[in-house]
């Protein structure tokens, strides 16, 4: 009894041993890479000032938690906080909102940023939204008010060029280039109040647009901004492509495109952000991701297991993975299937854009890596550097309720990162070393495309596999 008793205890202490190592390790794991942002402790603010010098104060915090500033950069967002912090009480709610996204962007890293739904919904907003083809602005959704400019390009604001205005908007930004334009210029472009802010419109409520309209005619048309909305919907301008209604918005918004409207196949039911299709006479298969989460009612696990039965079952010959509006969340969730999506494929034939971000990019690496010359990338860019700091967390500011993203990881599909300060955990169990992720086949897409409801990126793959 006393050796079984031994052997018992022995058993125990080994099994405590690993509980308790194991319970450590996620707890460094998850302290390091996914901490929480102190939460503020300050009296109710009694004016303007004091509430602009409390956020700036509890802002600092930022630079303990944000791990893409180099030692200049850090440097130079302290002096800039100090100096707007000077002027706490004579900034505008859009003049403070911009300081604080001016010194978040010197991180130059798309994880470290404003999130920009909130942003937009603290700030009045025309009643027209704007999207980026790679032709230029366009009005591609609106209310009655601006209903006449649906299709139409816009050439300029309140006389200003739209490139210098985007290009002028980019250092409350930055990251890669691509990307801002795509995903957060709209959001700046849209709202007088933030451009009379930066120097960019003649006032805080309206905004002449000169725009082109679609049959060739130019005009000027002044539109008069709604008030904030802070039930407005939670979309980014990618969701504007579908004509659909949108959760949470008002029902006279009108988009260009009919609702009953033959959409190619990646803007079809947008509710939906996982669908395949199967088509037989090519023998390929179809593969759509435009997240990498669960999202209410779409488990991205049961996708996945769909996706690799459908590839055992079908014995397809190509496959077509489009990751064109795949803009994130955990990559581990389909990793296995994009490590060996090309495995038993003749060619597999990646769709990618500047949306194309994040645990959307993991997703890329991992397929052409593993892949290698049997992934051919097809489409535009994709919004993000093949070195960056992700991962991380949020913190609000107190009074403005400013959202602001910290990154805290390492990432480098270029070689491994092991060893370096930061260097995210997860990445040593998906090495990759990759050259470049640039489009092998560059396709744009334009607003003739997309008024025509035409697909060039995969009309273009169509065309490669009828070749091979």
């Amino acid at each position: 009894m006393r050796k079984r008793t031994r052997v018992a205890l022995w058993i125990v202490s080994v099994v405590v041993l690993v509980l308790l190592t194991g319970g450590a390790f996620v707890y460094a794991f998850f302290a390091t890479f996914y901490p929480s942002a102190p939460k503020p402790n300050y009296p109710p603010a009694l004016n303007l000032a004091q509430a602009q010098r409390q956020d700036f104060d509890y802002f600092r915090n930022y630079f303990d938690y944000n791990k893409a500033y180099s030692q200049q950069s850090r440097a130079e967002a302290e002096k800039l906080l100090a100096q707007y912090r000077s002027q706490a009480g004579e900034l505008s709610p859009a003049a403070f909102d911009l300081a604080i996204s001016r010194i978040v962007a010197l991180a130059d890293n798309g994880h470290s940023t404003i999130f920009m739904g909130p942003f937009s919904r603290h700030h009045n907003r025309l009643p027209c939204r704007f999207y980026k083809f790679a032709d230029g602005f366009f009005v591609i959704r609106a209310r009655p008010a601006c209903a006449d400019l649906l299709g139409a390009k816009i050439v300029s604001i309140d006389g200003h060029p739209i490139h210098k205005i985007v290009d002028g908007m980019f250092p409350y930004a930055r990251g890669p280039r691509n990307h801002y334009d795509q995903f957060k210029a709209v959001f700046f472009l849209e709202s007088p109040e933030v451009l009379h802010a930066a120097g960019f419109a003649d006032a805080a409520d309206r905004e002449t647009l000169h725009v082109r309209l679609k049959y060739g005619s130019e005009r000027d048309e002044i539109i008069v901004a709604e008030k904030p909305n802070a039930n407005a919907p939670h979309v980014y301008s990618d969701s504007y492509l579908s004509p659909s209604p949108i959760d949470g918005e008002e029902k006279d918004w009108k988009p260009l495109l009919p609702k009953d409207a033959k959409l190619p196949l990646f803007l079809r039911d947008y509710a939906n952000p996982f669908q395949t299709a199967w088509w037989a006479d090519r023998k390929t298969l179809y593969v759509q991701f435009r997240d990498n989460a669960d999202e209410p009612g779409h488990p991205i696990g049961a996708f996945v297991d769909r996706v690799k039965n459908e590839i055992a079952g079908y014995k397809p010959k190509f496959i077509v993975l489009d990751l064109r509006l795949d803009q994130g969340g955990n990559f581990t969730s389909n990793a296995s299937l994009m490590k060996h999506i090309a495995d038993d494929v003749e060619h597999v034939y990646v769709l990618t854009s500047a949306w194309t971000f994040s645990a959307g990019n993991v997703s890329l690496a991992l397929a052409k890596f593993h892949g290698g010359s049997k992934v051919t990338i097809v489409g535009e860019p994709v919004g993000d550097r093949m070195r960056i700091w992700a991962e991380g967390g949020d913190m609000v500011l107190p009074n403005s309720k400013l959202d602001v993203e910290f990154a805290t990881g390492l990432h480098d599909y270029t070689k491994s990162c092991f060893g370096e300060p930061g260097c995210f955990w997860v990445m040593y169990y998906y090495p990759m070393q990759l050259k470049s992720w640039a489009p092998d086949i560059m396709v744009p897409y334009t607003f003739a495309d997309y008024a025509a409801m035409r697909d060039p990126a995969l009309d273009r793959v169509v065309f490669t596999m009828s070749k091979s």
